[in-house]
């Protein structure tokens, strides 16, 4: 029986059609929504009028052989042809329909092979019919898809396959130095004619394209194989080289192929698995070659432990591991230049393990290995941690110590583990480590501040406003059970805390001002002139002065300060006295003026203003012969009022109205 061949593919467009095809594209990119507008001024009547008497013979034909020659004729009026739209699928279809529904045919046939609609035809469009029909292709493509993923057709065979395919891999060898691998994948094709012999992935890709029937020879999950190597695999393997395998494409190959009886496994009688199981490195102290040492072991999910040198790791990204037959995923691998020589060999005798790693083993191993003996393995110190600092001009330094309580040696924090400051002296082979509960808070605390290490086992901090702010804030969750020592200029911020505190001074003139000035507080400290200048300036927690140093400045203190300056109608604090009006003083409260000194003085006038009712009348000096106006008397007992009151003010009034006589009678009386 004849067989029916039919080639997927796109159809092969002929020069008419590109014509067809480039002249409506550029119509559509140069007017965009007008295209169809000027696509109709562009058609002429007469051929318009042409295609059209076409079209309804074509509509009413019921021969079917001249209705096949009538839509020929059609097409090639538009430079198109029956083969510019596919398979011809669609025609009986369009024959089984006369009048409009056939017309409507003809334009949906455009619309679907994507091709802009002539003029004549552009009445019979239904698009609303056209995106139902779009909707339920791409929803039956959908279903087809997943139906040939879910249960893959197999080909129709004559009678027993007469080809099969067989996948063979082989683990590589990376470097003969390290336990790292690469999965070598042979093919072996087997024809009844030629037997069995290995072919490459050009060969298989090959088979592919080079005829319809070599699927019909191959068992269906043969053809898989080859069909997904075309797909995926065509160009990335030079012709004539083995497929190596690594990182993320042997993991594909694994989630696609490992699994079942596909991939065999060289030299052993057995199918490579993978069902994406997790694996992990643990440590553990064990003695090999009669020493102590430390090295790892593949911790597989059903709880075996398997020795590294047993397993074969492969390079790449995602680490997988190959244990017998079944391939893991690495979990927290390692670097891959650690990896491929500690797999190798993974074995470190105790005593030549740093400080630290001992440490953090000791810690985390304890319930994994409870029966180590760790005072054989090494020797632990109990030490207080002990911070020093200093502050100088620009910077402060710090160190964290810790004095073994053990044998008083001290031991130095240097960012990754502790070490002896002094290197002990003796035979002793045991390695040694600082085991204290006390440590890792010190440790975390000195961590926060923004320090940077010039050297390892020095933290320095910028010594400034904002550094010094962050130190403060920091210094209440200070570890408690730690030592602090610091230098005179450290211990004046925190360690003994001695704030410069401002005070007004207040004193009486004996008429109608005040002297103030401002005096600063510091303990032990003797203040120059440019330290007080500086202090009048200062608004902020932490101070450098031009003699003395880094001081901590009273917030609260000077806040109140300056209140208290403005209120007497100063612009700022100064140690040098400054002039200010009584008046300004009745301002202030009991407490602030006993504080100031300047009580006495104020609260007279604050009495005598309290019982003001008004400028007594002053009776005038008997050397003064002449007779005031009233407005003149006024002013006289004015100035004798403000005499009173030991207050100054200013006589005003028009000229030529007697403020020399009023003058002259105050200076008598």
């Amino acid at each position: 029986m004849a067989r029916i061949v039919r080639k997927a593919g796109p159809a092969i467009k002929s020069a008419a059609s590109s014509k067809y095809d480039a002249h409506h594209k550029v119509l559509n990119t140069t007017y965009g929504s007008f295209a169809d507008l000027r696509r109709e001024l562009a058609d002429s009547k007469e051929k318009v009028s042409e295609r059209e008497s076409v079209l309804k013979l074509f509509a009413t034909c019921m021969d079917p052989q001249r209705a096949f020659l009538l839509l020929d004729d059609y097409l090639e009026k538009l430079s198109l042809s029956r083969k510019d739209f596919g398979q011809s699928e669609w025609w009986p279809r369009m024959q089984s329909s006369t009048g409009k529904p056939r017309l409507e045919e003809v334009a949906m046939l455009f619309l679907r092979n994507n091709r802009s609609l002539p003029t004549e035809l552009l009445q019979y469009a239904n698009f609303e019919k056209f995106a139902a029909v779009e909707q339920t292709e791409k929803e039956t493509g959908f279903v087809q898809e997943l139906e040939n993923w879910l249960f893959p057709p197999n080909h129709t065979h004559l009678d027993s396959p007469r080809a099969a395919l067989r996948v063979v891999c082989e683990p590589k060898r990376e470097d003969e130095n390290s336990n790292q691998w690469r999965l070598a994948v042979h093919f072996f094709l087997f024809r009844s004619r030629s037997g069995e012999k290995e072919r490459f992935v050009s060969d298989l890709c090959d088979l592919r394209t080079r005829a319809a029937h070599e699927a019909e020879l191959f068992p269906a999950e043969d053809w898989q194989v080859i069909d997904w190597l075309h797909g995926h695999w065509s160009e990335k393997v030079p012709e004539g080289e083995v497929m190596l395998l690594d990182g993320p494409d042997l993991l594909t190959w694994l989630a696609k192929w490992g699994h079942g009886l596909r991939l065999e496994l060289l030299g052993k009688a057995t199918n490579i698995d993978f069902v994406g199981r997790v694996a992990e490195l643990k440590p553990r102290l064990e003695t090999i070659e009669g020493e102590m040492s430390f090295t790892h072991v593949l911790s597989l999910p059903n709880g075996v432990n398997q020795p590294l040198p047993e397993c074969q790791f492969f390079v790449g990204e995602p680490p997988l591991v190959l244990v017998g037959n079944e391939f893991f995923v690495l979990r927290h691998a390692p670097p891959a230049t650690l990896l491929g020589p500690w797999a190798q060999r993974p074995v470190v005798p105790v005593k030549r393990l740093s400080q630290r790693l001992l440490t953090e083993l000791r810690r985390t191993q304890a319930k994994e290995q409870p029966n180590a003996n760790w005072s054989e393995l090494c020797e632990t110190h109990s030490a207080r941690p002990q911070f020093t600092f200093e502050l100088a001009d620009e910077v402060v330094r710090v160190r964290l110590l810790a004095i073994s309580e053990k044998d008083a040696s001290e031991w130095q924090w240097n960012g990754h583990e502790w070490t002896r400051v002094v290197e002990r002296q003796g035979t002793e082979n045991r390695p040694e480590l600082l085991d204290d509960v006390r440590l890792l808070p010190a440790i975390h605390w000195l961590q926060q501040a923004d320090w940077f290490t010039p050297e390892p086992g020095l933290w320095v901090l910028d010594a400034n406003e904002n550094c010094l702010s962050q130190l403060a804030t920091a210094w209440f969750d200070r570890p408690k059970e730690a030592d602090y020592l610091g230098n005179p200029s450290f211990q004046r911020l925190f360690l003994n805390r001695r704030l410069v505190k401002p005070k007004l001074v207040l004193k009486g003139s004996g008429i109608d001002w005040l002297s103030v000035s401002a005096e600063w507080e510091a303990e032990g400290m003797k203040l120059s002139k440019a330290d007080l200048e500086r202090l009048a300036a200062a608004t902020s927690r932490f101070v450098k002065l031009p003699d003395g140093g880094w001081v901590e400045l009273d917030i609260d203190a000077n806040r109140k300060a300056h209140e208290m300056a403005a209120t007497l109608g100063l612009e700022g604090l100064s140690a040098d006295a400054q002039k200010t009006s009584l008046v300004h003083a009745t301002q202030l409260d009991e407490t602030t003026l006993d504080a100031l000194g300047a009580n006495k003085v104020v609260a007279e006038l604050r009495a005598k203003l309290a019982n003001f009712k008004g400028v007594p009348e002053t009776k005038l000096p008997a050397s003064i012969c002449a007779e005031l106006r009233p407005y003149q008397q006024e002013g006289f007992n004015f100035l004798a009022n403000l005499t009173r009151l030991r207050l100054g003010g200013i006589l005003a009034d028009d000229m030529g109205l007697g403020k020399t006589l009023q003058t002259l009678a105050h200076l008598a009386a």
